[in-house]
């Protein structure tokens, strides 16, 4: 496979893998399927990390319980959960956890910024992971983004990672370009100051929240 072949060493490799939605309503022996295929399919032993992708309604939280046994089999060393509201968490939580997860992965960038629901999560001692962090390229043009790269000399996308990097978030990127995946890693060599923070946090608005908050719903619905 292609981990073999790059000759990496398996311990400096760190995997992440998901449950998807259709095994979930499979009940847990085909959430257990799911991570057995990820094994075999990654050819690897163990996975670092393993999430509910989405908290498909009436089976998250027998996912989440699978996902549990098998981290106390050993066969992934951590596990948690994306796109979680703070109700969908709560809902886990209410049916008892014996593992806190180790992070909620979720879209979050300056043009999807919900700091109360990080601080909900970090509060509860979960890691925040960005996904599309860079908004799928998305806003790599907006005025106040484009003025402030010019300004540091660097590109966009290198200030939209470095905001979340200055938020305390984990980020996640997705490219298949290898001078992308150069560029989107040289995030140490500047610091967005306090008032480029403040006019990313302020690209986000109580409109783009509730959109954001009503597709998740109707994504849910339809699981």
């Amino acid at each position: 496979t292609a981990l073999k072949e790059s000759g990496i060493p398996r311990e400096e490799l760190f995997i992440t893998t998901k449950v998807w939605n259709d095994a979930q309503k499979g009940g847990r022996s085909a959430v257990r399927e799911s991570f057995e295929k990820s094994l075999a399919l990654l050819d690897c032993d163990f996975i670092d990390l393993f999430l509910v992708h989405w908290p498909v309604p009436g089976h998250h939280v027998d996912t989440y319980k699978e996902l549990e046994q098998i981290q106390k089999e050993g066969r992934c060393r951590s596990i948690g959960i994306s796109n979680y509201s703070e109700v969908d968490y709560m809902e886990l939580e209410a049916a008892g956890l014996n593992v806190i997860p180790a992070v909620n992965q979720m879209e979050v960038s300056p043009t999807m910024y919900r700091p109360e629901t990080i601080k909900f999560f970090t509060d509860k001692g979960i890691a925040v992971s960005a996904s599309k962090a860079l908004h799928r390229g998305a806003s790599l043009e907006k005025a106040p983004i484009v003025d402030i790269a010019r300004k540091h000399s660097v590109t966009p996308a290198q200030v939209m990672l470095r905001w979340g990097l200055q938020k305390g978030l984990a980020i996640a990127t997705k490219t298949s370009s290898s001078e992308r995946m150069k560029e989107n890693r040289k995030l140490l060599t500047f610091t967005l100051d306090k008032d480029d923070i403040a006019l990313l946090d302020g690209i986000t608005t109580e409109e783009d929240i509730f959109n954001r908050a009503e597709l998740e719903k109707t994504r849910k619905s339809s699981m």
